[in-house]
């Protein structure tokens, strides 16, 4: 299946004679290692054939609240890609510091931090990572970082409660 949406995928298509046509190929290239050699637990694929719209999921990591947990995320590839990061957002609801309750991201590398070494593997790599080992000083909401740093048990078990009721519902996917 991955293979047959990457040959469709990698076809030439119109866009790539567009000024993004750099752009395209370097994201062309990311699905391809991105299919035939997937980071763990982490799966992705473009949405249209500008390559602009991408979902992705990524497996809650063991020993965590949020092993288990199967969470998807919409991708937003800027034209300017990769000059300017993608937009990722939660569409599967999670409680963590670094993550909004609509879903957006607080990382630093995809703000001042971002470079062009950077891929969207990478990127949702990051992002994993980010739910073993929060960071509260570029928290998206206060009040659950405050939860991290001063009760850590009653974190724990909120976070793997919204895991069971938002996450654990895509496990036989």
């Amino acid at each position: 299946m991955y293979h047959k949406l990457l040959s469709i995928l990698l076809q030439h298509s119109p866009e790539d004679n567009l000024i993004n046509s750099w752009r395209n190929k370097r994201l062309k290239s990311e699905l391809r290692g991105i299919l035939m050699d997937p980071p763990e637990g982490i799966r992705a694929r473009p949405l249209d054939n500008s390559l602009s719209y991408w979902q992705a999921s990524i497996k809650g990591p063991p020993n965590c609240p949020y092993e288990g947990g199967l969470f998807f995320l919409h991708l937003e590839i800027p034209k300017s890609y990769p000059m300017r990061p993608p937009i990722p957002r939660f569409i599967t609801k999670i409680f963590h510091p670094n993550i909004s309750y609509h879903g957006d991201i607080g990382v630093d590398m995809l703000g001042q931090n971002w470079s062009l070494a950077l891929t969207i593997p990478k990127v949702l790599v990051s992002i994993q990572s980010l739910l073993t080992d929060p960071n509260c000083h570029i928290c998206m909401e206060s009040d659950i970082a405050q939860l991290y740093e001063n009760d850590r048990e009653q974190f724990d078990r909120v976070a793997r409660e919204w895991t069971i009721k938002y996450a654990q519902l895509h496990m036989s996917c």
